[in-house]
């Protein structure tokens, strides 16, 4: 789910635009291109995972601190130079999903944004005959992190709309 559907995705919109260029020209940099319009979409997110956020941080319902049912997932912290094993509850694990989507938007965006500016200035140091490959590996890289993005986005979706309502079985 992390990277598995993620990086399956990017090599099929990267392999598909680029198969697209050889029989016409799908703009990848460039204010029409699809780095800017992905660029458009994600900005406007850190808003609204940091209002999600803040709203699972500060729900007021017991249940939500509840481990999750088994098999509960459970993360490693280091405390004090330890690392301890902590199962987490429905809130630890929304909580924590909506900061990493957070930081992957912002960090999106800033890669969108450095991708555009910095597009000619790469141009004049890279060897002609390897722009096209330059291009595509930045394009690629992006749609991984970006699809990752929309999985995790789905998946706190469904786990808010769904799961999240669905009483323990025990």
């Amino acid at each position: 789910m992390d990277w598995l559907i993620p990086l399956l995705v990017a090599t099929i919109s990267t392999g598909a635009i680029a198969w697209m260029n050889h029989h016409g020209t799908v703009p990848i940099l460039g204010d029409s291109g699809i780095v800017a319009k992905i660029l458009g979409f994600v900005q406007n997110l850190p808003g609204f995972y940091i209002a999600a956020l803040a709203a699972i941080a500060t729900f007021n319902r017991t249940d939500i601190d509840r481990h999750m049912p088994e098999p509960t997932p459970s993360i490693d912290v280091v405390i004090q130079g330890k690392t301890i094993l902590i199962k987490l509850t429905r809130r630890r694990f929304l909580c924590t999903m909506f900061a990493f989507l957070t930081a992957e938007s912002i960090l999106l965006t800033v890669i969108a944004i450095l991708g555009l500016v910095t597009a000619e200035a790469a141009k004049s140091l890279i060897p002609y005959e390897f722009h096209s490959h330059a291009k595509y590996a930045f394009l690629f890289a992006y749609l991984t992190i970006f699809w990752q993005m929309i999985a995790a986005s789905f998946w706190g979706l469904y786990y808010l709309g769904e799961k999240l309502h669905q009483p323990d079985q025990r």
